[in-house]
C-alpha cells in the first residue's frame, strides 16, 4: 500500500481531521456566556460553536440553508456539504480565504496574493489563469448570503469573521446557484442583528512568522437594539496587517517586501415591523494592500526575489444589499437585491521577460553604455548583475467591476407531502479592465531605433506612443477589455416525500444569456504592422440546467442518497490573435493552420458537465460518531480550453473532454465528553478523456492545479479548569503534489494527430504539503486569551510554480509562490 493510501485509511479509521468539516462541531463550545447572541442552529453560539457539547455525550447538531429552502441539519440535507467552523479559525489564527481548503475534502485553492487566487473542486481544471483574461469564468461560486462575489482568480479575500458558518457545496449546484457553481458553491453565512439584546466583543491579535516581519489585527463586533423586537443594528470591522516574508534584492531591494494591509467593515440592519415580515439591509466594505507578491525566485534563497519595480495588490470592495422575507401563509416569499462595486489593482515586474531587448545584437561594434542601447552583452548564464541594469517592466493591471443583481422566490413552508422553491434571478455586469505596461526607458534604451525606422515622428525616432498607439511614450503594451453582460433566470426546485424515509427531488433552471465585448491592444506587444488590434463581440447562450436526487432513511440516523446534476458555466469573447505572412503575425498564422485554424475564434461558448453522486450520512454509537462519505463520476464536455500559441498570443475554444472520479469522507468522534475527534480525505482521478490539443493534453492525462489526495487529522480537548475554561486542538493537513500542465511534453500537431515534440518548458510540479497548526485557548468569564501556531513544521512551502522559459537566462530559476513560514501568534478577546 503506498504511503498516501496509507494515509488516507489511517484518517478514515481513526476519524480525526480537521475543524469544521464536519456536521455539529461539538468540541467548540467555547462560548457559553449569555451575552452571546443565538444562531440559526439549536445547539451553536455565535461563533458557530455548540453551546453545551463539551461536556455532553453526544455531538451537537448544526444547521444549514444550503438548499435556499429553510434552514436544515446537515445529516438530513442529500447532499456532500461541508461547514467550517469560524469560531475554531479564529481561535487558531488563521481566517484567510485561501484557509477554507484546509478545512474541507476535494477543494483546492490556488493564491498568488491576497485576493488573487483560483478555486478548484473535484479536479475539475485545465490550467492556472490568467489576470488578463477577463472571459476566464470561475468554476465555483463564492457567495455572501445570497450573493454572488466570485471573479475567477480574484474573489474578494473576505477575512472569516463575525459569520455564523461558511458552507461548502461540492458538486454542480446551477439549479438554485447558477452558471458560475459548476464545479461547487461556497457560502459565507453572515451573523444576523439580534432584536433584543445588546453584546458585543473585541479582540486583538499579534504574530511573528519565521523569515519575516510581525504581523497584528484589532477586530471588534456590537449588536444594537434600537427598537425592541423590530429593530436592530449589527456592526464589525477588521484591521490588520500581515507582515511580509519575501526578500527582494534587486535595484527595487526591499526586506520583507510582500506585507499586506487590511481594511473590513459590515454594518446590517434587520427590520421587522410585523411578525410576518423581516426586512434586511448591509453594506460590506473591504480594502486590501498588498505591497508584494508572495513569489520568488527558485534560484535564490528561499523567500528571496529580484525585480526592478514594485508589485503588488490593491483591491477595494464595496457591497451593497438589501432583502425582504414576507411569510405570505402558504409561502416565504423572499426578495435580494445587491449592488455591487469593485476596483482591483495588480502590478507585477517580470522585467527579465524583456531582456532581450536591451541586450548588444551588433556583434560587438556598439559600446555598451547606460543611456543608449545596448545595455549589456548577451550573457551566457544568470548573472544579476546584468538582470539589474534591466527597466523595470512595470506590468500593471485595473479593473473595475460594477454589478447589479436581482432574485425573488417563493419557498413552500414544511409540513406538506411536498417542499417546493420556485424563483427568478437577474444579473447585469460592467467590466472594465485596463493593461498597461510602462518601461522607463523603452523608446531609447531598446533596440527599436538600431534595427528599425526612421519612423514617421517628428524626430524620426521610435515612440511607443506616436508608433504603436500606446497610452504613452516607453509604454511597451497598452490594453483595455470592456465587457458588458445580463442574464436572467427562472428555477423551480422541489421535494416530495413519498413515505416517512423516502424522499425524491427534482430542479430544473432556464437562463438567457448575452454579453458584448470589446477589447483594444497597442504598443509593440499589441500591434501589426503598428496598427492597433481591436475586437468587438457579441455572443448570446440559453438553456436548462436539471437536477434529481433520491434519498432513503433507513433508520432516523442513516441515510443514503443518490444525486444527478448538470454543471454549465457561459463562454465569452476571445482576445484577437494577428494574422500575417512576417514576424510575429507570420509565426502566428504558421501555428494555427497547424492547430487546424485558419484564424482564431471571436468567441467561445458554454461548456458543461454531468455530474453522478452516491452518498450516505450516519450518526452512530448513540449520536456520539458522524460518517459521511460520497461518491462522484464528472463527465466534462465541450470544455473551455486556452490555446497558447508559440508567437505568445492565445485564445479559448471548446474542446475536449475530461472525466472525473473520487471518493470523499468526513467523520467525528465524540471519544470523552472532553475530546473530540474529526477527520476528512478524498481522493481525486481527473483525467483527458481523449487528446485535448489545445492543452498538450493526452489520452489519460491528469488534470493539473489538483492534488490526488488531501487528507486531514485533529483532536481537541476541552474542559473546566480553575475558574475557566481550557480549550486545546491540534490539527495536521495533508495535499498530495500536483502539476501545472497536463503532461511534460511540449506538442504539436502531425497530419492531425497530437504529437509529442520534447519537454514542456512548463511544466512543473507543486510539491506535496503537510500542514501542522495547534492552539490553546482559555476562557475566564468573558475574556479569552490565546496562543497559537501554523505551518509549525514550514511542511507547506511551494503552492504554485512558473516556469522561466525563453528569458531563463535573465532570471534566477522560476517563479515560486511560497506559503506564509511558521507563525506563532498571541491573541485576547473581550466579550460584554
Amino acid at each position: 500500500m503506498s504511503r498516501r493510501a496509507r494515509l488516507l485509511a489511517i484518517l478514515m479509521v481513526s476519524g480525526a481531521s480537521l475543524v469544521a468539516v464536519a456536521p455539529g462541531t461539538a468540541f467548540a463550545a467555547s462560548d457559553p456566556s449569555p451575552a452571546t447572541p443565538p444562531v440559526a442552529t439549536q445547539a451553536q453560539d455565535a461563533e458557530g460553536a455548540p453551546a453545551d457539547s463539551a461536556k455532553s455525550g453526544e455531538l451537537a447538531d448544526i444547521v444549514v440553508t444550503a438548499n435556499r429552502s429553510g434552514a436544515e441539519s446537515l445529516q438530513k440535507v442529500a447532499m456532500a456539504v461541508s461547514v467550517v467552523n469560524v469560531d475554531q479559525i479564529t481561535k487558531s489564527g488563521q481566517g484567510n480565504l485561501s484557509d477554507l481548503a484546509k478545512f474541507t475534502p476535494s477543494l483546492s485553492i490556488t493564491e498568488g496574493a491576497p485576493g488573487y487566487q483560483k478555486f478548484n473542486m473535484r479536479g475539475l481544471s485545465t490550467g492556472g489563469y490568467a489576470s488578463s483574461d477577463t472571459s476566464d469564468r470561475s468554476l465555483v461560486a463564492v457567495y455572501l448570503d445570497d450573493t454572488p462575489i466570485s471573479v475567477q482568480g480574484q474573489t474578494p479575500d473576505l477575512k472569516v469573521y463575525d459569520l455564523e458558518r461558511v458552507e461548502i457545496l461540492r458538486g454542480p449546484q446551477g439549479t438554485l446557484y447558477g452558471a458560475g457553481s459548476m464545479a461547487g458553491t461556497v457560502r459565507f453565512v453572515t451573523a444576523k442583528p439580534d432584536l433584543n439584546r445588546m453584546f458585543g466583543t473585541a479582540e486583538a491579535g499579534v504574530s511573528t512568522t519565521e523569515h519575516g516581519a510581525a504581523s497584528y489585527n484589532f477586530r471588534g463586533m456590537v449588536n444594537l437594539p434600537v427598537v425592541s423586537d423590530q429593530l436592530a443594528v449589527r456592526a464589525n470591522f477588521y484591521v490588520g496587517r500581515d507582515g511580509g516574508y519575501i526578500d527582494n534584492i534587486g535595484t527595487y531591494n526591499k526586506q520583507n517586501a510582500n506585507s499586506n494591509r487590511t481594511y473590513q467593515g459590515r454594518v446590517a440592519i434587520r427590520w421587522t415591523p410585523t411578525p410576518d415580515l423581516t426586512f434586511d439591509a448591509s453594506m460590506t466594505y473591504e480594502r486590501s494592500i498588498a505591497n508584494g507578491l508572495s513569489t520568488g525566485l527558485s534560484g535564490l534563497a528561499p523567500y528571496t526575489v529580484s525585480t526592478n519595480g514594485p508589485e503588488g495588490t490593491d483591491d477595494r470592495f464595496r457591497l451593497y444589499t438589501l432583502g425582504a422575507d414576507y411569510d405570505v401563509g402558504f409561502a416565504n416569499l423572499v426578495v435580494t437585491g445587491a449592488y455591487t462595486d469593485r476596483a482591483i489593482g495588480f502590478d507585477a515586474e517580470p522585467g527579465p521577460q524583456i531582456g532581450y531587448f536591451f541586450q548588444d545584437y551588433s556583434g560587438g561594434t556598439l559600446p555598451i553604455s547606460s543611456t543608449t542601447y545596448p545595455l549589456f552583452k548577451a550573457p551566457t548564464k544568470y548573472d544579476q548583475s546584468v538582470t539589474n541594469k534591466i527597466p523595470a517592466e512595470l506590468y500593471q493591471i485595473d479593473q473595475k467591476l460594477k454589478d447589479y443583481m436581482g432574485e425573488i422566490r417563493l419557498v413552500s413552508k414544511d409540513g406538506g407531502a411536498v417542499k417546493w422553491t420556485v424563483g427568478a434571478f437577474y444579473e447585469k455586469q460592467k467590466r472594465h479592465l485596463r493593461q498597461d505596461i510602462p518601461t522607463p526607458g523603452f523608446d531609447t534604451l531598446s533596440y527599436m531605433n538600431y534595427f528599425y525606422g526612421p519612423f514617421n515622428t517628428p524626430n524620426g525616432k521610435y515612440d511607443s506612443k506616436l508608433v504603436d498607439g500606446a497610452f504613452q511614450s516607453n509604454d511597451i503594451f497598452s490594453g483595455l477589455q470592456d465587457i458588458d453582460e445580463h442574464q436572467i433566470a427562472a428555477y423551480a426546485d422541489g421535494t416530495w416525500h413519498v413515505t416517512d424515509k423516502l424522499d425524491l427531488t427534482a430542479g430544473l433552471r432556464y437562463f438567457n444569456f448575452k454579453e458584448k465585448y470589446y477589447l483594444f491592444e497597442a504598443g509593440v506587444y499589441g500591434v501589426v504592422n503598428h496598427v492597433p488590434l481591436t475586437t468587438n463581440a457579441t455572443l448570446k447562450s440559453d438553456g436548462v440546467n436539471p437536477r434529481g436526487n433520491i434519498s432513503y432513511k433507513i433508520n432516523d440516523n442513516v441515510m443514503i442518497y443518490g444525486e444527478v446534476a448538470k454543471g454549465f458555466r457561459y463562454g465569452g469573447g476571445n482576445q484577437p490573435v494577428p494574422l500575417g505572412t512576417q514576424g510575429v503575425a507570420g509565426q502566428c498564422t504558421q501555428n494555427l493552420a497547424a492547430y487546424g485554424y485558419s484564424a482564431a475564434p471571436l468567441t467561445f461558448g458554454p461548456d458543461k458537465l454531468w455530474n453522478y453522486t452516491i452518498g450516505e450520512k450516519a450518526k452512530l454509537a448513540g449520536g456520539r460518531i458522524t460518517l459521511n462519505a460520497s461518491a462522484y463520476y464528472i463527465d466534462w464536455s465541450d470544455v473551455q480550453t486556452r490555446l497558447r500559441l508559440d508567437c505568445s498570443y492565445f485564445f479559448t475554444d471548446n474542446k475536449g473532454k475530461i472525466t472525473s472520479k473520487g471518493v470523499e469522507l468526513e467523520t467525528m468522534i465524540k471519544a470523552s465528553p472532553e475530546i473530540t475527534l474529526v477527520g476528512s480525505g478524498s481522493y481525486n482521478s481527473s483525467k483527458a478523456k481523449g487528446d485535448i490539443p489545445t492543452v498538450g493534453a493526452f489520452d489519460g492525462d491528469r488534470t493539473p492545479y489538483f492534488p490526488a489526495w488531501t487528507g486531514s487529522a485533529s483532536i481537541f480537548y476541552d474542559r473546566d479548569v480553575g475558574p475557566g475554561q481550557l480549550h486545546l486542538q491540534a490539527s495536521y493537513q495533508y495535499q498530495s503534489e500536483q502539476y501545472t500542465t497536463f503532461n511534460n511534453f511540449a506538442t504539436k500537431i502531425v497530419n492531425g494527430v497530437l504529437t509529442k515534440n520534447g519537454p514542456n518548458s512548463s511544466y512543473a510540479v507543486i510539491p506535496e504539503s503537510n500542514n501542522v497548526s495547534a492552539s490553546i485557548a482559555y476562557d475566564i468569564g468573558n475574556i479569552e486569551l490565546g496562543v497559537f501556531g501554523n505551518n509549525l513544521t514550514n511542511g507547506v512551502k511551494i503552492t504554485n510554480v512558473a516556469r522561466a522559459t525563453y528569458y531563463q537566462v535573465y532570471q534566477a530559476g522560476d517563479r515560486v509562490t511560497y506559503a506564509r513560514p511558521r507563525t506563532i501568534g498571541f491573541r485576547a478577546k473581550v466579550k460584554f
